[in-house]
């Protein structure tokens, strides 16, 4: 998993060993280092302006939009959803 060098990567050593997994930081101003965070921003912003005030948004306003983007065919899934491979990964 890569992060930014923001605060939102603090815990990253939690998360790493946690679930066996890899974690990297980008360098600073180095967004082509993070194709993946870039790309899941940009859905994002369909749903959600750079200006829009987060606190107006309800936890149901937000998991509808995590599950439209979860349940959106990637081209990097072999055109499964998100939701499709965490299925097959869990066994659902």
């Amino acid at each position: 998993m890569t992060f930014d060098n923001g605060t939102e990567g603090a815990k990253h050593m939690d998360m790493r060993d946690d679930y066996n997994m890899k974690t990297y930081f980008c360098d600073a101003y180095a967004s082509w280092q993070k194709g993946g965070v870039e790309n899941i921003n940009g859905l994002i912003r369909q749903y959600i302006p750079r200006d829009a005030d987060l606190s107006t948004m309800t936890d149901e306003d937000i998991y509808v939009i995590q599950e439209r983007l979860n349940n959106q065919p990637r081209k990097g899934l072999n055109y499964l959803t998100p939701n499709q491979v965490i299925a097959m990964e869990v066994g659902h």
